[in-house]
């Protein structure tokens, strides 16, 4: 499908709120329903999923950001591999039961409330991505004491939960950044601890007589000269920042070369410190 035609599809609206055959024709331009193999129907209005039912060779579907509470038409999608239902009003998987092939499955951003609902889930062993929570877009079960443990109790088989990788080598790095971020934490500075701004000039540098043109000239002289150095210290500190991003890059790189056994990077550079004796 062509972006002109996606762009194109997702004006369209459904009648009703209820996903009809006609609909699903529309969206992906086959006559044969049987034939279909992906749905992109994001806010499009949808309440009910209709005859998606009969798309039995479906492998893809994304009704994302509507408003579907009953996912009971999606069990007979044996060939479902990749389903996105995030931002819906989703409390309950029914329906999401022995999916035989499904891989990705993104819920994110909806109303499921209980780790018992998420037991659903453990009669499909194929899956591997699971996304419940994006961001801000999160589903109450989320916020369950141990929610991280108890799903990967669940689903023991899961590679990905959330966009965090909880196996495989992208694992360690995400547990080498949980280490970091946990020590940064530990040493957060509270706004009370940093140092007052100092004024540019003093608070009567205005208030005094100016005895003629030659003395307000020269006051704002001096006014400039203060404001460029000011720059001159603004520039330095943004020089500073790309070297401190240039050094997280290859820290990263030296992370991943770590894992991976390899040997071959570089040291980090030293030249942060020249930036800083320089200053």
């Amino acid at each position: 499908m062509t972006g002109d035609q996606q762009e194109s599809d997702e004006c369209h609206m459904v009648e009703d709120g209820y996903l009809s055959e006609q609909f699903i024709k529309q969206l992906s331009g086959d006559f044969d329903i049987s034939c279909v193999i992906h749905i992109h129907a994001k806010t499009t209005g949808i309440e009910n999923l209709g005859c998606v039912y009969m798309c039995n060779n479906l492998v893809s579907l994304d009704v994302s950001c509507n408003r579907i509470h009953d996912l009971t038409p999606l069990f007979k999608l044996q060939s479902l591999q990749i389903l996105d239902l995030s931002n819906n009003l989703i409390r309950h998987l029914r329906g999401l039961e022995n999916m035989p092939v499904l891989n990705f499955l993104n819920l994110c951003g909806n109303e499921i409330s209980s780790m018992e609902e998420l037991k659903t889930l453990e009669t499909i062993p194929t899956l591997k991505k699971l996304i419940l929570r994006d961001g801000t877009q999160a589903n109450p079960v989320c916020h369950m004491e141990g929610y991280l443990e108890r799903i990967k109790g669940h689903l023991p088989d899961l590679l990905m939960l959330d966009y965090r990788y909880l196996k495989g080598e992208m694992s360690s790095v995400f547990k080498r950044l949980d280490a970091i971020d946990a020590q940064l934490n530990e040493q957060k500075v509270s706004i009370h601890d940093l140092p007052v701004s100092k004024p540019i000039v003093s608070a009567d540098f205005w208030q005094e007589e100016f005895y003629d043109d030659l003395d307000l000239n020269m006051k704002l002289r001096y006014l400039k000269e203060t404001v460029n150095s000011v720059y001159v210290e603004k520039y330095r500190a943004e020089e500073m920042m790309k070297v401190c991003d240039m050094e997280a890059e290859q820290a990263m790189r030296r992370l991943s070369a770590e894992i991976k056994g390899s040997s071959d990077i570089s040291p980090i550079s030293t030249s942060m410190v020249e930036l800083q004796d320089q200053s």
